[in-house]
């Protein structure tokens, strides 16, 4: 639900940089917020750093989000790199996994301190799976398999509690969340744990 400005310069990003246009042309055809937004979001992407400790993933999101001022640049650029994330099976293998990489260290945590909770989920799954595809299909295997067994499980455990709290007269909300393949990913790696511990 974003307004036209955003979305015109959404389309629009990465005009200045890829063809022959310029802000000027922008300014005249599209006005100055958009072009603004569009300038921002190719400031963003020509960020370079002088040494390695100033490239780490922290102080890249720092500097990113510096940089943006504008919470919509920094939505343009998430939605640029969701897309890319998309369509990256065609870029050859050594592309593919710096582009994850770079997802999963720098845009994945940039969209859940946003709170984009969804598109967090979604990068750090199409991550996953392009830097690690076999581990990604293997685990996506055995979740799925796992989610037969267990779908009965959480649905009896909903509805006795759903139970005992409308008894106790409360008002609640019930959510039940499963996590997803990186975070499960993340959780065997971490504590050393196999699938069955995890959940």
């Amino acid at each position: 639900h974003v307004d036209a400005a955003t979305m015109c310069a959404a389309i629009l990003h990465d005009v200045i940089e890829d063809t022959a246009a310029t802000s000027g042309e922008l300014l005249e055809q599209f006005g100055g917020e958009v072009t603004a937004l569009v300038d921002a979001v190719t400031k963003l992407t020509q960020i370079r750093f002088e040494t390695r400790e100033q490239a780490q993933a922290a102080n890249f999101r720092k500097m990113m989000l510096a940089v943006a001022g504008d919470l919509r640049v920094m939505l343009i650029k998430l939605a640029d790199r969701l897309h890319n994330m998309r369509t990256v099976g065609h870029l050859t293998a050594d592309k593919r996994r710096r582009i994850a990489r770079e997802t999963l260290d720098i845009y994945a945590p940039i969209a859940a301190r946003l709170g984009m909770h969804t598109l967090c989920k979604e990068l750090e799954d199409l991550g996953f799976s392009a830097l690690y595809p076999l581990r990604y299909r293997v685990l996506d295997e055995a979740l799925r398999r796992a989610r037969g067994n267990r779908h009965d499980l959480v649905g009896k455990i909903e509805t006795t509690l759903r139970h005992r709290l409308d008894e106790a007269g409360l008002q609640y909300r019930l959510v039940i969340r499963e996590k997803h393949l990186y975070r499960v990913y993340q959780k065997m790696r971490e504590d050393h744990l196999s699938l069955r511990e995890v959940y």
